[in-house]
């Protein structure tokens, strides 16, 4: 079934038709509160919010075909809202902890290498983290981007082309070369 068919299902009042788009959608939903925020209890929090947002005002999506941007909009700005009021630092720690209850997303976050890039990440504002976060994991072109964040392709590409600066110079800076280096490359 379509998400079309399910949104119209949900606007009539067919909850089993959410609990399927929940099904289809929290896990996307799940990575990217998580990977905006850097933490996997505010971004659960931040996944459940979007959704009942969405239950709430699912009358008002006019085209049950793009729900995923929809939602990934709704929470990507509550992501936003929440790390600018929580103006804290991140806890990026907390994605590689081992254990039992250990998720898919830990399981790749493992490596050094892998956890300077993430300690790099969220040294970008919430923004071009975003951009980032939906081209490089969730793999939305451009063009969907700029549709799911309500800005132009020219602002997620000049979001894209300054996140790749500054996680350059980031990492190079870590590996202990000279800033100026890795303008040069």
């Amino acid at each position: 079934m379509t998400d079309e068919e399910l949104v119209r299902r949900m606007q009539r009042g067919d909850m089993q038709a959410f609990d399927e788009l929940y099904e289809r959608y929290k896990d996307d939903a799940y990575r990217v509160a998580c990977l905006i925020t850097g933490n996997r209890a505010d971004g659960e929090d931040l996944t459940q919010e979007a959704f009942v947002t969405a239950a709430r005002s699912i009358g008002s999506l006019k085209d049950g075909s793009k729900f995923r941007p929809w939602l990934l909009r709704t929470l990507s700005r509550a992501a936003w809202k929440y790390c600018r009021k929580a103006g804290r630092e991140t806890p990026v720690a907390e994605f590689f902890e081992t254990g039992e209850s250990e998720s898919a997303l830990s399981a790749v976050l493992r490596t050094d290498e892998q956890r300077q890039l993430y300690e790099a990440l969220y040294t970008l504002d919430e923004k071009r983290r975003t951009v980032v976060v939906l081209y490089y994991f969730d793999d939305l072109p451009v063009k969907e981007i700029a549709r799911t964040l309500g800005v132009t392709e020219g602002t997620v590409k000049s979001r894209l082309f300054s996140a790749r600066r500054h996680l350059r110079q980031a990492l190079t800076a870590k590996e202990g070369k000279p800033k100026e280096a890795a303008t040069n490359g």
